[in-house]
């Protein structure tokens, strides 16, 4: 390609002419600086600024349910006020969580091996806690499943299943324990939706046909005006039925909890 060329100025240090070669007169020599783009030498380009909207994923309201009833804390101060039955309950919970991985197994085994977290716990309720723990040893350590199943630990020297051995058998040729049987709890809210749904169906079952007819308030007054007896729980001071006895201390309505006969002196109806 052939390029314009112009004379330039005599040189007078060398009293010659010289040439240079340039594209256009609008354009830059080779090897020099366009001085049209407003930037000084040494300067930098400014890249325009982007703007990057972060929005935030919509959480539908059965998925807050969810994240709400999967979510097991490690706080202690929260776990271990708890009642025995509220205690079982989280414990069923944070099995399931650590077997999912959701719960790292040394803050879980920090819970359920203090002294506070089995405080108020037998019958029942301590052995299905107990079967819950060597329903998932496979969680802990060695050395933690090792302190899990030793007379260290208060809760498997009380409840654990004993072997009998003959008077000539040796202790150390015992047989292992058998495997504990799966613990299915059932969680408050849903119990509580139970027996309202049960309650309701009691209620239209037993419901004389002659007042099928009436009004709802008139229906409101006929069930109230029957009562629920509560007594009063010596733990917290405060006045629960039957079923809330038996959520927390275990038992079933035809034989209670030795806590609600002991309360029987705290008894009264209550009217809604």
């Amino acid at each position: 390609q052939a390029f314009p060329v112009r004379p330039q100025q005599l040189n007078s240090s060398r009293g010659s002419w010289h040439w240079s070669a340039t594209m256009s007169d609008d354009k830059p020599q080779w090897g020099q600086d366009d001085d049209d783009d407003g930037l000084k030498k040494g300067e930098e380009a400014m890249l325009p600024g982007e703007v990057v909207s972060r929005r935030k994923r919509k959480v539908n309201k059965e998925e807050e349910v969810k994240e709400k009833e999967e979510y097991v804390t490690m706080n202690w101060d929260e776990i271990f006020p708890k009642k025995p039955m509220d205690r079982l309950r989280w414990l069923f919970k944070a099995c399931k969580a650590g077997k999912e991985g959701r719960v790292k197994p040394n803050n879980l085994f920090n819970v359920i091996s203090h002294r506070r977290f089995i405080e108020g716990l037998k019958g029942s309720i301590a052995t299905d806690c107990l079967n819950l723990i060597r329903g998932h040893l496979h969680l802990f350590s060695q050395k933690q499943q090792k302190q899990l199943t030793s007379d260290n630990f208060e809760l498997y020297r009380m409840y654990a299943p004993v072997s009998v051995l003959d008077s000539d058998d040796d202790e150390d040729a015992a047989p292992p324990l058998p495997p504990p049987p799966e613990v299915i709890v059932e969680m408050k809210d849903n119990k509580k939706k139970k027996r309202e749904a049960e309650k309701r169906k009691h209620q239209e079952e037993e419901e004389p046909e002659g007042f099928s007819d009436d009004d709802l308030d008139t229906k409101k007054a006929r069930v109230l005006a029957n009562g629920v007896e509560r007594r009063v729980d010596p733990a917290d001071g405060e006045a629960y039925t039957m079923q809330d006895f038996i959520d927390v201390y275990g038992g079933t309505p035809d034989r209670p909890p030795v806590e609600w006969d002991n309360s029987r002196h705290s008894s009264f109806i209550f009217k809604e």
